[in-house]
């Protein structure tokens, strides 16, 4: 795991990127951006609570998205988008 301050930046720069209007799906790939080779299932739900005060079960689940890992419980990325929608919408 990073420390904080390695991911704070990027959380800072997520939150503040013009991605609101590309949904989930864009501010997931705009977190992969801004994290590069730190970008995981674990960075992501971090910067996603810190930018966007998703809530952490929220976060936990959208970590299950398809682009990290496959399996039966992988999200996709319409289930993706319905469950950040509150979180994004503001």
């Amino acid at each position: 795991m990073y420390a904080p301050s390695l991911l704070d930046p990027a959380a800072e720069e997520l939150k503040l990127a013009d991605v609101i209007g590309h949904g989930a799906t864009g501010v997931a790939r705009e977190a992969r951006t801004l994290l590069g080779e730190r970008f995981s299932s674990v960075t992501f739900m971090y910067v996603l609570m810190r930018a966007f005060e998703v809530e952490y079960t929220a976060a936990r689940d959208a970590s299950r998205w398809h682009e990290f890992h496959g399996g039966p419980y992988a999200l996709s990325d319409a289930d993706l988008e319905k469950l950040l929608a509150p979180w994004l919408s503001r």
